[in-house]
């Protein structure tokens, strides 16, 4: 699915947290678990933020990361190089900057995220 196509999605689900959205497979086809904690990360968005509360220019971010982070996980899956390059993914503290990372299970899917509160924003 394009860009224009997920944005348009979004707008109707505005009282979701943008961790559901990212597993829901009509909005972000082929996003799983570790995408979605380790795209949230790059954008810098909190997994239990609300879509509506997120601002468009980082909505338009995590919606390029999604891709370009699908993208390099099948590079480094095919190089056996993918749990190498986990940014928060099953990680304790940040693997750039050694920040703590908290794991809880968030949302409707209660799937667990992994993320840094010193480094990505609760939008509600």
């Amino acid at each position: 699915m394009g860009q224009q196509q997920s944005q348009k999605k979004l707008e109707g689900v505005g009282k979701q947290q943008i961790a559901d959205v990212l597993l829901d497979q009509d909005i972000f086809s082929g996003v799983g678990n570790i995408i979605k904690n380790e795209v949230l990360y790059r954008a810098g968005v909190h997994p239990e933020s609300l879509v509506g509360k997120i601002p468009a220019a980082k909505l338009k971010v995590i919606i390029k990361e999604a891709s370009a982070y699908s993208f390099d996980f099948l590079r480094w899956k095919k190089d056996d190089q993918l749990t190498k390059n986990f940014e928060v993914y099953r990680r304790t503290e940040t693997r750039s900057g050694g920040k703590p990372v908290t794991k809880k299970d968030t949302g409707r899917s209660k799937r667990s995220s992994y993320f840094c509160s010193a480094e990505q924003k609760l939008y509600v």
